[in-house]
């Protein structure tokens, strides 16, 4: 009896693509509810020999992420924010699943929830 090779490609190619879509490389779209309303700012990941780093863009510009923290499906990165009053240090960490993360921002008033959704 032959066997066909396209059907034993076939879960080689399902596992491909589920892997691809746990990872945490790509463009994410926050929702924060700030004080100043709700923002949405854009996390870029990018992955380069299984280390991470990325950009953040949103209100105060376009800002560089040097290194994210990745653990299974926990990440966490610091990012320094400047405002008319000075720089502001802020620490994300959160969860992914899927293309949907949620965590908090912790900065020196306290914490904030986020959610987020990959593009």
């Amino acid at each position: 009896m032959k066997t066909r090779p396209r059907l034993l490609l076939l879960p080689l190619l399902l596992t491909a693509s589920l892997a691809s879509a746990d990872d945490f490389a790509g463009v994410w779209t926050l929702s924060i509810d700030t004080p100043r309303g709700l923002q949405h700012p854009v996390l870029t990941v990018n992955e380069e020999d299984g280390q991470y780093s990325g950009t953040y863009e949103g209100r105060m510009g376009l800002l560089e992420i040097e290194s994210i923290s990745r653990d299974g499906n926990r990440f966490e990165f610091p990012l320094t924010i400047s405002v008319p009053i000075g720089d502001i240090d802020v620490f994300y960490s959160g969860t992914t699943e899927g293309d949907s993360m949620e965590g908090v921002v912790r900065n020196p008033r306290g914490e904030v929830p986020f959610s987020g959704v990959r593009e």
